[in-house]
């Protein structure tokens, strides 16, 4: 085990795999698929029900403000195909959402978004981000069966708008030590568990659908012991990482800072009985588990109290996935390897570490892309 900076990392994590059984549901939908008996839903309920499925996804949540864009998107979608103006501007009859072809998707991103625009130009940007919108509303009435086809991807060739490069934001070296300065100090029920939290988020970089998915159990303890049933007294050395998607899991053992965080959680939830009925480690009075929207809160709320106590500025973007970005960083600029730090932050290869390569080091960079290039995983 080593140390830079507070940070923790392991030279080698226990990657435990198991068997993942196959089944239909893992099969990609045909286009030649039966049409689901359930009612298909008019234009505008198409839209709440995608975002009801997207707001309840741990994997790929979306919050009402971020449904905002999506809403406005899919309303327009909905008016082109009402008005159906080809590229050319050419009245023709209005068409329903499940009928319309790649050709409405190829029309509207180009000449109805171009007619909507004074200045007569969209930019490749927004043309994919419109795109993108109707794709995975589409791919969603796919899976219920209410259409045969996607048409957002009949689109070939230089008719598909070109992907984004998104890069990562990271939190600036001031800013990583003000927000440490930010966490909670209070005993009370919550403020334990928030401050258990960010400890663990800011230490070991955990995705946020980890965090929400951490059981008692996952809490290891020397000597084996119960954290149900033990108070733990400085003998917390590590965290059981599950990775639902690949079917293992790796252990990450904690710094002394970290393990007493987690030691007046453990303590405080033992004493709260609703906590009792289940094994979810950081819960809420809520429900068992903290939703999405209040993790990222916590987080958001708690930079944004570093910048205002430090009068520095805000990063373009705030929530637990910065801090994750800010935490593979450091380790990268540390004296860890490319392959170590895919191990500790679960990841399937370095493609997960290519959206923040240019926040690295120049020889870090260098390597990262040799392994994306080469394909270089794990096995």
């Amino acid at each position: 085990m080593r140390w830079h900076d507070g940070l923790m990392f392991l030279t080698s994590c226990n990657v435990h795999s198991k068997l993942q059984e196959s089944s239909m549901s893992d099969l990609p939908l045909q286009e030649n698929h039966l049409l689901s008996p359930v009612p298909r839903p008019l234009g505008p309920e198409v839209f709440e029900l995608w975002f009801n499925n997207r707001a309840n996804d741990d994997r790929d949540w979306l919050t009402p403000k971020g449904a905002v864009l999506y809403r406005l998107i899919w309303k327009r979608w909905l008016t082109s195909l009402s008005q159906h103006a080809n590229i050319d501007g050419q009245a023709m009859s209005a068409t329903a959402w499940h009928k319309a072809t790649a050709v409405d998707v190829h029309n509207f991103i180009n000449g109805s978004l171009r007619a909507s625009k004074k200045q007569g130009t969209v930019s490749l940007i927004t043309r994919r981000r419109y795109w993108s919108a109707i794709n995975r509303i589409y791919q969603f009435a796919l899976s219920q069966k209410w259409v045969n086809a996607n048409p957002a991807l009949g689109l070939l060739g230089e008719d598909m708008p070109p992907s984004e490069d998104p890069k990562g934001t990271i939190l600036s070296n001031a800013l990583w030590k003000a927000a440490f300065a930010a966490f909670p100090v209070g005993d009370d029920l919550i403020e334990r568990r928030n401050r258990a939290i960010l400890m663990v988020i800011f230490h070991l970089g955990l995705a946020p659908r980890e965090i929400r998915q951490l059981t008692v159990k996952d809490v290891l303890i020397e000597g084996d012991e119960d954290p149900r049933k033990a108070i733990p007294n400085g003998k917390i050395t590590a965290l059981r990482v599950e990775n639902e998607t690949r079917g293992d899991h790796r252990v990450m053992h904690v710094p002394a800072s970290v393990a007493k965080a987690l030691g007046e959680w453990l303590s405080a939830r033992k004493c709260y009985e609703p906590a009792q009925d289940h094994e979810v480690l950081f819960c809420s009075r809520k429900s068992p588990s903290m939703s999405m929207h209040a993790l990222l809160y916590l987080v958001t709320k708690t930079i944004r109290t570093a910048c205002q106590s430090s009068n520095l500025p805000s990063p373009a973007r705030l929530g637990p996935q910065v801090v994750r970005n800010t935490v593979l960083v450091r380790w990268l600029n540390s004296d860890f390897t490319v392959e170590q730090v895919v191990k500790a932050a679960g990841l399937k290869n370095a493609k997960g570490l290519y959206h923040i390569r240019d926040l690295v080091h120049h020889e870090v960079r260098i390597a990262i892309s040799k392994h994306v290039h080469e394909g270089i995983g794990l096995i």
